[in-house]
């Protein structure tokens, strides 16, 4: 599916886990924290696919969402899992495939952080997560952006597995869904200047 296999990640989270620590951190990504903080909605269902070690679910559950977090590395899934119990979070963590994994009750937010597959299969998870959603749910999503390799950390990451707003908004109206934003943001680094890729999209 990537060029990053289920094995390369369950080794990286296993790895983390061994050593007590984390990949990601525990606080969520700024950008999506800011939209949902935006929102006018009262809080609802959230799916947060491929969600790592769940950073962004578990802020989401502090802010009265019940949420739904996938991972396909069964890892990250238990350590998902532990922290929902000892924390009490309404964090649901579930091993699945983002690219055929949709939610069984309709969702009022998707949140797609940094999944980064290749096309056919972003359009996938893209069209997955459109279908978990209610009318009127939206989709945020935030990529390393392919420019990233010309214009900012480039060579971290194999440009197969990186993506464009011209690409995430196409497979996004090919799911359905309505164009709110699509673009890019240069974000600083403590290693130098990097571009994401930014989508917010809505169910009709």
């Amino acid at each position: 599916m990537t060029s990053r296999s289920r094995d390369f990640w369950e080794d990286r989270y296993r790895t983390a886990t061994e050593a007590g620590s984390s990949l990601w951190g525990a606080d969520p990504n700024g950008w999506i924290a800011d939209r949902v903080a935006a929102l006018a909605t009262q809080p609802g269902l959230a799916i947060d696919v491929g969600a790592g070690e769940g950073r962004n679910a578990f802020w989401l559950a502090g802010r009265g969402w019940r949420v739904v977090a996938t991972d396909f590395a069964a890892s990250a899934v238990a350590g998902m899992r532990r922290r929902a119990v000892e924390a009490g979070a309404a964090v649901d963590a579930v091993e699945a495939d983002a690219t055929t994994w949709h939610s069984a009750e309709p969702a009022d937010l998707a949140v797609l952080c940094y999944l980064q597959l290749e096309p056919d299969a972003l359009a996938d998870a893209i069209a997955r997560a459109a279908e978990s959603l209610a009318r009127g749910g939206l989709l945020l999503g935030i990529w390393h952006d392919r420019d990233d390799v010309a214009r900012g950390l480039g060579g971290t990451m194999t440009p197969a597995i990186r993506t464009t707003p011209e690409e995430t908004a196409a497979a996004a109206r090919a799911a359905g869904l309505e164009i709110e934003l699509s673009g890019r943001r240069d974000r600083d680094t403590p290693a130098g200047p990097a571009c994401d890729c930014l989508l917010v999209a809505r169910r009709p």
